[in-house]
């Protein structure tokens, strides 16, 4: 089924969500990966709501970022949200991924380019435990005076 006829849906269970500037943070307790969405991803994540299409997440998204937005930038979006595991399960099929260079082809470049094309950075938060354990270094021996 292609994309552009699902109506995908954000995860909401196992995850906390932080306001920081333009960025999200969303920490995903379940896999202990905190993920950092920029303003075009954060929109279209918070806007998929299941009963959005992916023409009409574009037509959302883009009033609110103040540019055009096109289809294709929403695919790419959803997929790298799929890869981050914020959307439902049933959402994260890989059959008609959008890749960057795909995207950026589509997408014209002028000054909104940069603005258009969403970014998703992850990182492996540590576990309490693995966060508590010798982490510390201990102060160096300051010797015999």
């Amino acid at each position: 089924m292609p994309r552009s006829t699902q109506y995908p849906k954000s995860r909401q269970h196992g995850i906390l969500v932080d306001q920081v500037g333009d960025e999200t943070v969303v920490y995903d307790a379940e896999r202990q990966t905190a993920h950092s969405l920029n303003r075009l991803a954060t929109l279209v994540w918070r806007h998929c709501d299941g009963s959005s299409s992916v023409q009409e997440l574009a037509a959302k998204v883009g009033p609110e970022l103040g540019t055009e937005t096109d289809e294709t930038v929403v695919e790419y979006a959803l997929d790298k949200l799929a890869s981050a595991h914020l959307l439902e399960e049933s959402q994260n099929g890989n059959g008609d991924l959008v890749t960057r260079r795909e995207a950026l082809r589509k997408v014209s470049f002028t000054a909104a380019a940069a603005v258009t094309i969403p970014v998703i950075l992850s990182i492996a938060a540590p576990s309490p435990g693995m966060a508590e354990s010798g982490g510390s270094v201990p102060p160096p021996d300051p010797g015999p005076d």
